[in-house]
């Protein structure tokens, strides 16, 4: 299940152009349990929030770009879930140029630990934006998640401007927590996750030694991978 939810900058508005756009994804941080509407009822579940930045120009040829030169900014807000039915398995496939998890990534396998989110981090793709209007307000929402063509990585691929963003609570602290806006902390903080970490709670069993409790059983990711240059080419 997909909770669709648009973007607003906290550091300077700007809505991201509808439309197809080159992206870096920089950001990668787990919200915790938290409580929201679908089809008029209210559920609750785990949750993540990708980030990317953008590169290239919009349809009138200006880049996009804030007015102190940083790259525009979008995240979007997932169901922490590699079910095959979850928007976000089905946006990380597409990225994967249609590369389905294997049951090893998905530690299904005895002794595998899994797919390893993180490496994401860095990693160009091709964005598809859809605007939203809700209340008179326009939202922008990343509706499609695909590997950048051939005919692009010939030209070359920008690098990343922002800093990587990463938060888990299976690595909790509050150096990583500070990383995040503000906005972001406040969502974090109303999850059952973050009380247990700031009561420092022991962690929860895991069949897999030294990896991040990510996903559900048989959903999980492993633990560090370093990050490679990415060549626009299925990295992962």
């Amino acid at each position: 299940m997909f909770i669709s939810e648009g973007n607003i900058t906290e550091r300077e508005f700007k809505l991201v152009p509808s439309g197809s756009h080159l992206a870096i994804c920089y950001g990668i941080v787990e919200l915790g349990t938290q409580r929201y509407v679908y089809m008029g009822e209210e559920k609750s579940g785990k949750q993540l929030r990708l980030m990317w930045e953008l590169h290239g120009d919009d349809g009138d040829g200006e880049p996009l770009v804030l007015s102190d030169g940083r790259p525009l900014s979008i995240s979007q807000r997932y169901t922490k879930s590699l079910h095959e039915k979850s928007k976000l398995r089905q946006h990380i496939v597409s990225w994967r140029g249609g590369k389905d998890f294997t049951p090893e990534e998905l530690g299904q396998v005895r002794g595998q630990k899994g797919w390893d989110i993180r490496s994401l981090l860095g990693k160009h793709c091709m964005l598809t934006i859809k605007h939203s209007v809700k209340n008179d307000r326009t939202f922008a929402n990343v509706d499609g998640v695909t590997t950048v063509p051939a005919v692009i990585r010939k030209l070359g691929l920008p690098g990343q401007q922002n800093e990587s963003i990463y938060f888990s609570f299976d690595h909790f602290s509050a150096e990583a927590l500070s990383q995040v806006s503000q906005n972001l902390q406040k969502t974090i903080m109303q999850s059952p996750e973050y009380e247990k970490a700031v009561n420092k709670a022991p962690p929860k069993p895991s069949r897999f030694a030294d990896s991040d409790d990510w996903f559900d059983k048989h959903e999980q990711i492993n633990g560090n991978k370093g990050m490679e240059e990415d060549d626009g080419s299925i990295p992962f």
